[in-house]
């Protein structure tokens, strides 16, 4: 068992820390293909009108006491990814948290420093992606995190549609992929279900690890280890490389990462290839019986 907050913020999807020009540490935006597998509900659709009121609840994160005031959007939705069957529901109501007052003094920032990251806002026709979680005490859905709506209006936006739709066809029926007869389409589905087991719930909380069916894991582990590690866009689904640094294995695992040596004046070796290569003689060896650990929320006592 294990207590898991700070990281939920994120949605508990893949992020990064960067530098920004100003020397300042920023959150990078998870991406499209991370946030189809991670959030619990993925729906397309169009703000068609904001409340004028706000409503308060409390704050969805565990261990939070805080409530907040939420505007509430009416969101129209035109396809049902996951988590929510649009032939059946036609609108859902999101809550956000609006901006404070862009004129008013925020205490604790000196002039010339800006916060971070805020949560985002939606816009009264607005059209796109969203990626929600149901709100655990109040009747509308919320954005964890920084997980804001991708517009699909763009060009860029109807591809990252195409991956996120590819994503949702996946999860719907995860064995049809693992039991392909191709290759590439079995380790991509594998890598998509281990970022879905290896996800932290939206809101944080307790949380414990729960092993795999043998055969389920076997599959996964395998496509892994077949797919091509070096492939990967940015904006669509995890590859196999992504997927292997989430399952945490360790020397308990019978896992040892192996040591790369780099001969000055000679190009270094693909990092990539040696772990693949590294990871194929584990799973025929002392990673025979590893079977890969879901991550769940802790069952109430």
């Amino acid at each position: 068992m294990r207590r898991y907050l700070l990281a939920a913020s994120f949605a508990a999807a893949a992020v990064a820390i960067v530098a920004d020009p100003a020397g300042a540490l920023m959150i990078a935006v998870p991406q499209p293909g991370h946030l189809a597998i991670t959030s619990p509900v993925v729906v397309t659709g169009k703000v068609t009108s904001i409340a004028t009121d706000t409503v308060e609840a409390a704050s969805p994160f565990a261990g939070a006491k805080d409530k907040l005031k939420y505007k509430i959007a009416t969101v129209k939705i035109d396809t049902g990814l996951s988590g929510i069957d649009g032939t059946k529901v036609k609108e859902i109501k999101v809550g956000f948290v609006p901006p404070p007052d862009p004129n008013a003094k925020q205490p604790g920032l000196r002039p010339g420093l800006r916060p971070g990251r805020r949560p985002p806002e939606l816009k009264e026709g607005q059209e796109a992606i969203f990626f929600l979680a149901k709100h655990p005490t109040a009747d509308f859905y919320v954005i964890p995190g920084i997980s804001a709506p991708f517009d699909i209006s763009t060009p860029e936006g109807k591809k990252t549609l195409e991956d996120v739709k590819k994503v949702a066809a996946t999860l719907a029926d995860p064995m049809k992929g693992l039991k392909s007869d191709k290759a590439d389409v079995r380790a991509e589905t594998a890598a998509v279900l281990v970022t879905k087991y290896r996800a932290y719930p939206a809101f944080g909380g307790e949380i414990e690890e729960v092993a795999l069916p043998a055969d389920e894991s076997k599959l996964i582990l395998r496509a892994l280890a077949e797919g091509n590690w070096q492939a990967a866009r940015i904006g669509g689904a995890p590859n196999p490389f992504m997927a292997f640094n989430q399952l945490g294995l360790n020397e308990k695992d019978g896992w040892v990462p192996p040591i790369i040596v780099n001969v000055p004046g000679q190009p270094g070796p693909d990092y990539t290839v040696v772990m693949k290569d590294a990871f194929g003689k584990w799973l025929e060896g002392p990673g025979k019986d590893y079977k890969i650990k879901k991550v769940v929320p802790q069952a109430a006592k």
